[in-house]
């Protein structure tokens, strides 16, 4: 389900599937689309300077509006998930199973 904010189409299926175990969308309702770094740090339990040093690095997903940086939600999750196996469910026990043979 899509709904706007303000101009901004945010595709609700897409932040689902960034989330899969249902982990972080729950606890991220309350924060809006586009954090700031400090609303990210608060999120995580770290510092708005930490947050912005991994998006210089290119580390984090976000954009630049002249000196503020935002992050949507869905570049949130994608750094919350990115070492996490691709395989998922059944699929990947049945993998770390052939692997132990």
């Amino acid at each position: 389900m899509e709904y706007e904010s303000g101009e901004l189409e945010i595709d609700e299926a897409r932040l689902a599937a960034a989330d899969p175990d249902g982990l972080y969308l729950f606890m991220l309702r309350d924060y809006p689309y586009m954090m700031t770094p400090d609303n990210v740090a608060a999120f995580t339990g770290t510092t708005g300077q930490e947050i912005r040093k991994l998006l210089n690095r290119g580390e984090m997903q976000g954009c630049r509006i002249g000196v503020r940086w935002l992050v949507p939600k869905l570049g949130l999750l994608n750094y919350l998930y990115k070492d996490r196996p691709e395989e998922e469910g059944e699929a990947h026990e049945e993998a770390a199973m052939r692997q132990a043979l």
